[in-house]
């Protein structure tokens, strides 16, 4: 048996996933809502901007407009939200250069119902903090709770090279995509 996973990230693989919901996802510490594998969520009051989660990357919009819009097309930093008091949390733009993977732990194959489910993946969203470190990894889209759990499991040991605003290190809103494959 062997393990497949690919980070996925506006600058990273983008691998798209269709599957079901696995569960609400959160984001942020807000209720996200879910419609068609799209997760949408207000950043908190600190922003001016509202995200959007689906299988084609991350979308923005400023609150208040109907306009959803690409963050890699944008060429101006982003902040959606705060990690802490001092942590401003961005999305990938032409300004900040994505995080790179330095540590990808592979996930545990589950057995479900006592078989292998051959080839899947899991859709997750995550913060990576400025020092590249792992931090509030949601399950997004997932075949099985296993599935989701071991994912999680797997992501919340990954380590990275943060992304960067200039040459400053800067907390990140990122998607990745673990997959999941037997042999």
């Amino acid at each position: 048996m062997n393990r497949i996973m690919k980070a996925s990230n506006n600058g990273l693989l983008l691998v798209l996933a269709s599957a079901m919901l696995c569960r609400p996802a959160s984001l942020f510490g807000q209720e996200v809502a879910s419609t068609n594998n799209q997760q949408t969520a207000s950043a908190p009051s600190s922003s001016d901007f509202e995200v959007k989660l689906t299988e084609k990357g991350v979308l923005v919009r400023r609150k208040g407009t109907e306009e959803w819009l690409q963050v890699e097309h944008l060429g101006d930093p982003i902040a959606v939200g705060q990690l802490d008091a001092t942590q401003k949390i961005y999305v990938v733009t032409k300004a900040v250069k994505a995080p790179k993977v330095k540590h990808a732990e592979d996930p545990e194959y589950p057995r479900v119902g006592g078989r292998l489910w051959g080839e899947c993946r899991v859709r997750l969203h995550m913060v990576v903090d400025d020092q590249g470190i792992v931090r509030q990894p949601v399950v997004d889209v997932s075949p099985k709770s296993e599935f989701a759990k071991s994912a999680l499991t797997a992501v919340s040991k990954w380590s990275f090279e943060p992304a960067k605003l200039g040459k400053q290190p800067v907390a990140v809103l990122i998607t990745v995509e673990v997959q999941f494959k037997s042999y």
